[in-house]
């Protein structure tokens, strides 16, 4: 089978062209920004900024929680302590709202002050007014105790 020179050269440029875009370009991101970790310069989540005091300051106020049928207002009713690693955070948030239950999964929040944020929510029992309730989990660990955690290992970790 032989090749023509315009065939060469012309397979040649779109190589040499691909080769000068780079793959991040092509594809989206690149496989770091797609691992999963925090970078301090991408401060898009506005929900890594928030605190348990945060929360605190804005308990009994609603919060539009956006589901693919609509919105639901939901009322923060608690901000509690949950047992955290020390110089980390941990705290849960029970929301209130809405008559159907929702399932467990990420929802957008929408709120006046904090702005629209992701939350992971679970759903609880109704209140005695029907009322459902949910139940979200914020577990921040210091980054200087994050080190202190060994690294993970393939294969068996058993002798």
């Amino acid at each position: 089978m032989s090749t023509t020179r315009r065939k060469f050269l012309k397979a040649g440029m779109f190589a040499a062209m691909f080769a000068a875009v780079p793959l991040s370009k092509v594809a989206g991101k690149s496989w770091k920004d797609r691992d999963g970790n925090f970078d301090e310069d991408d401060q898009t989540d506005p929900l890594s900024t928030y605190t348990k005091s945060t929360f605190t300051s804005h308990l009994n106020s609603v919060f539009q929680l956006q589901t693919a049928s609509g919105v639901v207002e939901v009322t923060l009713l608690e901000v509690a302590d949950l047992p955290g690693s020390s110089g980390g955070e941990s705290f849960s948030l029970l929301f209130r709202g809405g008559s159907q239950q929702l399932k467990q999964d990420t929802y957008q929040m929408v709120h006046p002050s904090l702005g629209t944020f992701a939350l992971f929510l679970v759903p609880t029992d109704a209140d005695a007014n029907g009322a459902q309730g949910y139940l979200a989990t914020l577990n921040r660990i210091s980054y200087s105790n994050s080190l202190n955690y060994p690294p993970p290992t393939r294969g068996n970790s058993h002798p």
